[in-house]
């Protein structure tokens, strides 16, 4: 079975280079999909967790989340739907299939199966740019760049919960491709060559 996890800066188009990727090398494909099956389990809006699940707060609580998959009465709704998620994640790759996954820390939960990692980044102002080109309506690039950092921070505390090496850090990734100058299309198909020659297809 072959995996690739793709974590990503906001904005960076990581998701966009996820879903081609799957596209050229005939695997299937995860992101919100995640968040739909937690929805389906836990009877909640998908909205109120996906916010919940992306809230900074989150590494303020002690509970072992990596560890053990822990629905102690009482606990943090935050990780109480980290964990859910860390449950479908794990399942998932028990299917056997080939697949890209975006986000959630997938590089971490599923590292047993030696997965590809990649991570996805790009120049502020190509963050922008997309964001911008995403929502006609976006708020004024001073308020973007907040909002893209502080969207990027709730993603470095939510990995941290799950592993000592920091998210975006070359060490926990296999390729970290920088979009910017590069554009999606081109980026998609560097990186499906790229595992092709990670799996010995080169």
């Amino acid at each position: 079975m072959k995996i690739i996890t793709l974590s990503r800066e906001f904005g960076s188009g990581g998701r966009e280079v996820g879903k081609r990727l799957a596209d050229i090398l005939q695997m299937d494909y995860y992101d919100r999909e995640i968040i739909t099956a937690v929805a389906q389990q836990t009877n909640l809006d998908e909205a109120y967790i996906e916010s919940t699940i992306n809230s900074a707060y989150i590494h303020s609580f002690p509970i072992s989340y990596g560890k053990t998959l822990s629905y102690k009465q009482g606990a943090n709704m935050a990780v109480s739907l980290l964990a859910y998620q860390h449950k479908i994640i794990k399942a998932i790759a028990e299917k056997g299939r080939d697949f890209v996954i975006v986000g959630r820390s997938a590089n971490v939960i599923l590292q047993h199966h030696q997965p590809f990692c990649v991570f996805v980044y790009a120049d502020m102002e190509d963050k922008i740019a997309r964001c911008r080109e995403r929502d006609k309506n976006a708020p004024p690039d001073k308020e973007l760049k907040k909002l893209i950092k502080s969207i990027d921070r709730s993603r470095r505390e939510s990995h941290a919960l799950v592993s000592d090496i920091a998210w975006g850090d070359r060490k926990g990734y296999h390729l970290c491709v920088n979009t910017s100058g590069v554009g999606i299309r081109h980026a998609a198909e560097l990186t499906a060559k790229f595992a092709d020659a990670y799996w010995g297809g080169a």
